[in-house]
């Protein structure tokens, strides 16, 4: 009978041995999570239905050209149109680009106007390139508002020949092929409206090899899931370029559509 208290005893004392051991046991760190990089990639091709207003000129003995070609004349007259837009960002920074190339053949007597006297018809066969490439930084962002400021620059490629017409009888020709590149800053502001849709807004502002360019873009915007999306807006680029005798000096501006894929 006297051995059972002395086994009992013994029995508790192991347990507790045991269990101050499990307590001194050493505890594994907690594992450490990676945290998921926030970048982004986005590519789209866009349609932009620009018109085209402004004064050209290409050689000094031809006058200078006023031009008022309506989208319908530029569809019309289209030899060929490539636009393309695309985004990295890499948490605050990132980099924008997009590119427009279109080359079209018009004549028409109602869309140019030469600025000397005698000139009855006018035929111009353009090919324009501009492509603007920025960095930016976005310097505030909550849930609903993002706001990016953008330097950057923006080159042109325009190669313009142009065929007057005196008096129905003689023609005059001249053309020229210029390229030139302007420092610009800007900035592009971003809303979220819920439900899928957004607004977003970018205007930049430059010079250096022209005397002048500037543009401004707002469209709506609609996010079908994470990847796809479409925005639907207007858009109004201008330059005003000048060289010797040579001066282009236009606007483009018309109705613009995209359709992304984010990466």
């Amino acid at each position: 009978m006297r051995r059972t208290p002395f086994l009992f005893a013994l029995c508790m004392l192991a347990l507790a041995n045991r269990s101050q051991a499990a307590d001194l046991a050493p505890v594994p760190p907690p594992s450490i999570v990676a945290p998921v990089p926030d970048t982004e990639l986005r590519i789209t091709p866009f349609f932009w239905a620009s018109g085209i207003r402004g004064d050209v000129r290409t050689r000094a003995f031809l006058p200078t050209v006023s031009v008022d070609v309506p989208f319908k004349d530029i569809l019309q007259n289209l030899d060929f149109a490539a636009m393309l837009a695309g985004e990295y960002r890499s948490g605050r920074w990132g980099v924008l680009a997009d590119l427009a190339y279109v080359a079209v053949s018009v004549e028409a007597q109602r869309n140019f106007i030469a600025r000397a006297p005698g000139f009855s018809s006018a035929e111009v066969k353009s090919r324009t390139l501009n492509a603007t490439v920025t960095g930016f930084f976005r310097f505030y962002e909550n849930s609903g508002f993002s706001a990016d400021i953008l330097a950057g620059g923006r080159v042109w490629s325009a190669s313009t020949d142009v065929d007057l017409a005196i008096a129905g009888v003689v023609s005059l020709s001249g053309g020229t092929e210029r390229t030139w590149v302007d420092p610009v800053a800007g900035l592009r502001l971003r809303a979220n409206l819920g439900n899928g849709f957004g607004l977003s807004a970018y205007g930049d502002i430059g010079a250096g090899s022209s005397r002048l360019t500037w543009q401004l873009r707002g469209t709506i915007d609609y996010s079908f899931n994470e990847n796809w999306s479409v925005s639907v807006g207007y858009r109004h680029l201008a330059v005003d370029y000048r060289s010797g005798s040579y001066v282009f000096d236009t606007a483009l501006s018309g109705p613009i559509m995209g359709v992304s894929y984010r990466f």
